[in-house]
């Protein structure tokens, strides 16, 4: 079996691969989805809150790449070092099928916008069955692509991201010579909300407003920790922790400028009615029917380029679950071409279901992107929790001026907050949702203690046993309808 690659990725690769996994859909979509829960003051809010968190996770990131190199597969490594091999099967198998998730609803975003073309309305909202049909399509065409391994996929990830780059840098600029300041200060601090779904306006403290805009904002954030799940891949390690600070950098000033602007060209509750993307109805606003036609081509550009990006990200996961001993060694197979032929097996198979249970329960964009941001928040707490550990116990600081891990505890105890919080935001709804998704992988991390001729400890079962009653009960909930994504 051929575990370790060859092919190694350099600095421009690992940045390309985090800004192509975080600018995907959500970007052109942010404006709507926002403004559904909040007004100025509370998307600022959120913002804020939002930005200072994923930039402490990316210092962890960094500070754990270059502190302890020896940990050499990312959040994996660090959660395996924490809690054992159940923590780190847990934080990949759970964050990379959190991502097999999100590709479901990268796809279903895709076939939105080709819906927004006159003569293509047979695809509506994402979920029709051409829609699924359509979708299934190409995510195995992408799948096939990323077979062909590393070098390909990476390439065409550069391009589809630079292709995307120049429609989003041309609305940030039309936005700014557009941007009323009246537009963005008349409904500032208001409490009243437009709700689409029931086409009225309801009160919203601005604290909620602001909770409101933290799981639809970090989706978009979703991504920055790529150049350490790809760390295995890395020329350098140094690069992985460069990478992630021009990644982060980058796209923090893209999202924030494209959510932030488009308040001064609209009013909130006319952003939220916007058919998604709302970007192009923005876009068509300020210029006309062109603009909206670009936005739409450009969001399947981007989305295609994410697409591959995520797929790689999901089953590269899983892969280093395998290799680190957490999973069965199966998961870690690679192919000639060094890609994860059965981690991609797995993963492109599971976002084949959630397509098919999209079209039946009419599942959209919102729904999957929430479930797959849930996903990620367990591995980022993980990770922080590790760092703050790090820190206590000096661990990477031996020759390390006082001053850098005093740094690195302010960037830990930020992140720790920041993931705690967003655990919370979240709600249980999504914690037992998740219990699904891990028990799933039990039996491939049944088979990698198999494999290592060891047994599950007393203290294994019996959090297995925890998630297998919260997997129960999100299951019965989704039967009984007690249980609701929304």
């Amino acid at each position: 079996m051929k575990q370790e690659v060859k092919n190694k990725v350099g600095l421009g690769g690992l940045t390309g691969l985090i800004v192509g996994g975080t600018i995907g859909s959500g970007i052109f979509a942010l404006p709507a989805t926002l403004t559904a829960g909040a007004n100025p003051e509370g998307i600022l809010i959120g913002w804020t809150i939002v930005a200072i968190g994923m930039f402490s996770l990316a210092g962890v990131y960094r500070n754990l790449t270059l502190q302890q190199p020896k940990i050499d597969d990312g959040i994996h490594g660090w959660s395996k070092n924490l809690f054992g091999d159940m923590g780190g099967f847990i934080a990949n198998y759970g964050h990379g099928i959190g991502d097999a998730i999100g590709n479901a609803s990268y796809l279903t975003v895709i076939f939105s916008a080709l819906g927004g073309f006159s003569f293509l309305q047979i695809f509506g909202n994402g979920t029709t069955w051409p829609s699924i049909i359509g979708a299934s399509i190409l995510l195995w065409i992408v799948t096939g692509l990323v077979l062909k391994g590393i070098k390909t996929s990476t390439v065409m990830n550069n391009i589809t991201t630079i292709a995307k780059g120049i429609p989003i840098a041309m609305f940030i600029i039309l936005a700014i010579l557009n941007f009323s300041p009246h537009t963005f200060l008349a409904h500032f601090a208001s409490t009243n909300v437009f709700d689409v779904a029931t086409n009225h306006w309801m009160h919203v403290s601005i604290f909620d407003q602001s909770k409101s805009v933290l799981l639809s904002a970090m989706w978009t954030l979703i991504g920055i920790e790529s150049g350490t799940i790809f760390a295995t891949r890395a020329k350098k390690l140094s690069d992985v922790a460069k990478a992630t600070n021009l990644g982060a950098m980058f796209v923090i000033v893209l999202l924030v400028g494209t959510s932030v602007l488009s308040l001064g060209l609209l009013a909130p509750n006319q952003i939220s009615k916007l058919h998604d993307p709302s970007v192009a109805g923005l876009m068509e606003n300020m210029v006309g029917p062109w603009g909206g036609w670009l936005i739409y081509i450009c969001l399947i550009v981007s989305v295609v380029g994410a697409l591959i990006a995520w797929v790689n990200l999901c089953s590269e996961q899983l892969r280093v679950a395998g290799r680190g001993g957490s999973g069965s060694k199966w998961l870690a197979e690679l192919n000639e071409a060094e890609a994860p032929k059965n981690a991609l097996l797995v993963t492109t198979g599971l976002t084949q279901v959630l397509m098919i249970i999209a079209g039946l329960y009419s599942a959209g964009y919102a729904v999957l992107l929430k479930f797959s941001t849930s996903m990620a928040i367990v591995p980022y707490f993980f990770a922080s929790l590790y760092a703050l550990k790090s820190v206590i116990c000096g661990i990477g600081f031996k020759d390390l001026p006082t001053y850098k891990r005093i740094t690195s505890a302010i960037y830990a105890v930020l992140a720790t907050a920041f993931t705690l919080f967003m655990i919370f935001g979240a709600g249980l709804r999504y914690l037992l949702l998740g219990a699904i998704i891990w028990m799933t992988g039990f039996g491939f991390f049944y088979q990698g203690k198999k494999e290592k001729g060891q047994r599950l400890s007393k203290v294994e079962w019996l959090w297995w046993g925890v998630i297998a009653v919260m997997a129960l009960a999100g299951i019965l909930g989704l039967l009984t309808g007690t249980l609701q994504i929304k």
